[in-house]
């Protein structure tokens, strides 16, 4: 979130509070997302020690003033989802407090329209910042702003990518509690491990261990279908990751365009300058066209091919992880095909998609290696509560091995893991994964550093 807008809730707390009812947002925050059943929990909870002369009024003020004030520590999108919620919920009066702090009348009347079109199409899907950036044109062609022309090579792309990304969302470390709902408990090494003939990545500092990125997109304004159980995968990763010792950047249901902003800024940061490893996933639709190239839909609907988003990691565009292990998860759908053979309610991370004229470019990469979820042409499974078949186990196969074993050693244990699994259907999915150049050992040794 950025500054302006955490500081305009805190200035204006008071006025927040009585202009809304505590149950009703809390309700409205839990069933949008913004706050965990565990945060609310929390919130509820007040010390006997301070509350020992209150009244129920002063006590539900204390929990009304706790909501308001997590929120501003809820990431880059939650004022903008703070604000769809109070449209949801009609607190109009609430709303201009929050809406006041735009002095321009453009983006005011950007956010009344987006405002109306949540309210007839949108009722309970999240909506994100870069709803209020984009260029007010309400026309038919709406996705072509956000696909752009990568055909020139990928250093015409990055500044392509910059002038059309949206002004409000900004690159800031994730550090809220996290709360899995997947009991994780991740061992710590009692070393710093080595390959006696491979050589290994070092892995071995206290504050730069690594960096993890990672975009969830749950919703779609192109009315696919939701990604039901995401959230719980969302926060397994995150949590996995800090344990790890890793910086966390978190991103749900952002545009391309804010994408390709995020991943650019993160890419010439600090942050990779300085760190040992980089960990990306991205977590959405996918499919296969007929050209044979995968592709993925983000939050507006726009469609990229996947190739496009690894270009970003070539070695002359990417110096700052030159020669630094670089791993992807790819828990997406890469077709439309199920695989014959856990019993559920069960979705697929795939969407239909209908191919253009596309052109074949192929990157070069190293030290990079990416982890599917399923074989190319085939489909991924997501239970609706549990979350994704290959990020539980993912998660799983990590927090009880990451501690002495080495990070290839552990993707075959997650694949084997994956391909117990069943639908009711008896369908099934095989991952796999795809090394280009990763050539020495890696170990995360948790709990230990060197430096």
């Amino acid at each position: 979130m950025d500054d302006k807008h955490r500081a305009n809730i805190i200035e204006n707390t008071d006025k927040l509070i009585n202009r809304t009812e505590y149950e009703k947002l809390a309700h409205a925050c839990k069933a949008k997302g913004l706050l965990s059943p565990i945060m609310l929990q929390n919130l509820e909870k007040i010390e006997p020690d301070m509350c020992v002369n209150w009244s129920e009024d002063e006590k539900q003020y204390e929990r009304h003033k706790r909501l308001f004030i997590k929120i501003t520590k809820r990431g880059p999108t939650a004022y903008q989802e703070l604000r769809m919620i109070l449209a949801d919920l009609k607190y109009d009066s609430a709303l201009c407090v929050l809406n006041a702090l735009d002095d321009d009348s453009r983006m005011r009347s950007i956010q009344k329209r987006e405002d109306q079109k949540y309210e007839r199409q949108l009722s309970g899907i999240r909506e994100c910042e870069s709803l209020i950036t984009t260029n007010g044109n309400n026309n038919n062609n709406s996705n072509d702003m956000h696909c752009i022309d990568r055909s020139d090579g990928a250093k015409k792309e990055l500044n392509i990518n910059k002038s059309n990304c949206s002004n409000e969302i900004m690159l800031e470390e994730f550090t809220d509690e996290i709360y899995p709902k997947m009991r994780l408990d991740v061992k710590k090494s009692t070393a710093v491990h080595t390959h006696p003939k491979l050589g290994t990545y070092p892995m071995q500092s206290q504050y730069n261990r690594g960096v993890f990125f990672m975009v969830n997109i749950i919703d779609f304004l192109s009315n696919d279908e939701p990604r039901r159980g995401a959230e719980g995968d969302a926060e397994s990763l995150l949590f996995l990751f800090r344990e790890l010792g890793f910086k966390l950047f978190s991103y749900t249901n952002i545009s391309q365009s804010d994408f390709f902003k995020l991943l650019d800024a993160l890419l010439n940061s600090k942050y990779t300058t300085n760190t040992e490893c980089f960990v990306m996933a991205l977590m959405t639709h996918g499919t296969r066209d007929d050209d044979g190239f995968e592709r993925v839909t983000f939050h507006d609907g726009s469609i990229v091919k996947v190739e496009d988003i690894e270009r970003y990691f070539h070695n002359h565009i990417c110096r700052n992880l030159q020669n630094k292990p670089k791993i992807f998860i790819f828990p997406f759908c890469r077709g439309n095909i199920a695989d014959m053979g856990i019993k559920g309610k069960i979705q697929t991370d795939s969407v239909s998609y209908i191919s253009g004229n596309a052109k074949t470019n192929i990157p070069q990469l190293s030290d990079v290696f990416i982890c599917y979820a399923a074989s190319p042409g085939f489909k991924s499974h997501r239970d609706v509560e549990a979350g994704s078949w290959y990020i539980q186990k993912f998660v799983e196969m990590m927090a009880a091995n990451a501690h002495d074993t080495s990070f290839e050693e552990i993707v075959k244990m997650i694949q084997a893991e994956t391909s117990k699994l069943r639908t009711v259907d008896g369908h099934l999915q095989t991952a796999n994964s795809v090394n280009m150049g990763f050539n020495k050992a890696l170990f995360f040794n948790p709990g230990v550093w060197l430096d």
